[in-house]
């Protein structure tokens, strides 16, 4: 995993045509200001404003490690929803309200905020020779999808190592892909009460987590997903024995350790895990950056 704070750098374009496992960019939001708006969102939750993922186990549905916050729900999670189009006409609605909700700081007066999901997307679109910006309905009227929402989890949680898992299953391949982006704001081991270090010039240096495992597997063929379909079909399965059998066959991962403000930026077809923790709240920004060739607009959405 390479390590970079320039998007402009040769570093990005080696990770999105799948040469690199990992993009990471150190202070990416200053970590007094990610530690601020991580305690908020986490206030947030505790007065249960958060949303939980449902999974499927063999127990039926149960909760999951991670919730969101926001207006709407994923879209993938409206479009499963028993009434589709209502559903689907909700989180149109609730993502407009949801950007233009977090770009303002409530208190005793209103002040306006570069949210960090934004602050991704502008240096993005400045970075990249095609631009970026929100996917969009591919029909009239052609709403935009949401820029990311919070992502909340508490502890313990489920999985002690984390559930092992891919967003898309489907080979690696150099011009297309979709791509996970990540802004760490609160960790799972910092108290409200703690006071944040300081070091001489002023800078935060609160104690880094470890976040993530990353597998740099690297199936390039439809072939070799059918040749290991059986260890594969772990990624899916909410099965405590599936996964044991899937750890120890792709071994050990690369572990991504993070403080406050760290950006992460991997290819979610690659096996990839949030690690689980026993207590505390841990509170990140994540969405999805769909890249669809050099010469095409990266596409955001949640």
């Amino acid at each position: 995993m390479r390590v970079c704070t320039d998007y402009k750098c040769k570093f990005m374009d080696m990770l999105l045509i799948k040469v690199m496992t990992a993009y990471f960019a150190s202070n990416w939001v200053h970590g007094l200001a990610a530690l601020e708006i991580g305690r908020e969102l986490a206030k947030e939750a505790l007065v249960g404003k958060s949303q939980n993922w449902k999974v499927s186990t063999s127990r039926g549905l149960e909760s999951s490690d991670v919730s969101t916050l926001g207006e709407y729900p994923p879209y993938n999670v409206a479009c499963s929803s028993s009434d589709q189009r209502q559903s689907v006409e909700m989180y149109f609605e609730g993502v407009r309200k949801e950007m233009r909700s977090r770009r303002t700081v409530s208190g005793t007066e209103k002040r306006h905020q570069l949210w960090p999901l934004d602050k991704l997307r502008l240096e993005l679109d400045e970075a990249w020779p095609a631009g970026a910006g929100l996917a969009r309905e591919t029909v009239h009227p052609k709403r935009p999808f949401g820029g990311g929402l919070p992502r909340i989890m508490f502890g313990p949680t489920r999985w002690r190592k984390g559930f092992i898992h891919v967003d898309e299953m489907a080979p690696l391949n150099a011009y297309h892909g979709q791509f996970s982006a990540n802004i760490y704001l609160l960790p799972p081991n910092y108290s409200s009460t703690d006071s944040v270090s300081l070091s001489v010039d002023g800078e935060s240096t609160p104690c880094s987590f470890e976040a993530l495992h990353i597998w740099p597997l690297g199936i390039r063929s439809r072939l070799d997903w059918y040749k290991n379909a059986l260890t594969l079909s772990g990624l899916t399965a909410q099965d405590p024995e599936l996964q044991h059998i899937l750890r120890e066959a792709l071994g050990k991962p690369n572990s991504v350790f993070v403080e406050p403000g760290d950006l992460v930026l991997l290819c979610v077809q690659r096996p990839h895990a949030a690690v689980g923790f026993q207590s505390g709240c841990r509170v990140s920004l994540q969405c999805f950056v769909q890249h669809r060739g050099s010469n095409k607009r990266l596409l955001i959405d949640s």
